[in-house]
């Protein structure tokens, strides 16, 4: 009886830590980015993890120019506006400035110039 109980307990233990140490794989974990993220979650993501998303190369090229050309188009939105800065919602501003301190290319190119032409609210 008491042995019983004991490998119950053991078997229900096991199977806890089994579970609460079950992760995604990363492969996984950029799928679920790409449904239900911005392409800059998911090209911070793929910076991230690039050595662990080597046969997800394709896709993650493709989001971060997705990201890269909505960069674009909101500081092209600064030369329309003469001297005024750019506003972005503050959510998506942190998303796009958390891409460009990751994905160190883009930081090089973008940073200074987002900064002196953005205002995030």
């Amino acid at each position: 009886m008491i042995f019983r109980i004991f490998t119950n307990a053991v078997s229900i233990l096991v199977i806890v830590i089994f579970l609460s140490h079950c992760k995604k794989s990363v492969s996984r974990q950029l799928d679920d980015l790409l449904e239900s993220s911005s392409a800059f979650q998911s090209a911070t993501f793929c910076e991230k993890y690039k050595t662990q998303l080597t046969e997800r190369k394709e896709d993650c090229e493709r989001i971060t120019q997705l990201a890269r050309e909505e960069i674009d188009s909101i500081l092209n939105r600064r030369l329309d506006l003469g001297i005024a800065p750019v506003i972005v919602e503050k959510k998506k501003g942190k998303e796009i400035e958390e891409f460009l301190q990751v994905h160190t290319r883009m930081g090089i190119r973008y940073w200074e110039i987002w900064k002196a032409n953005v205002i995030l609210e």
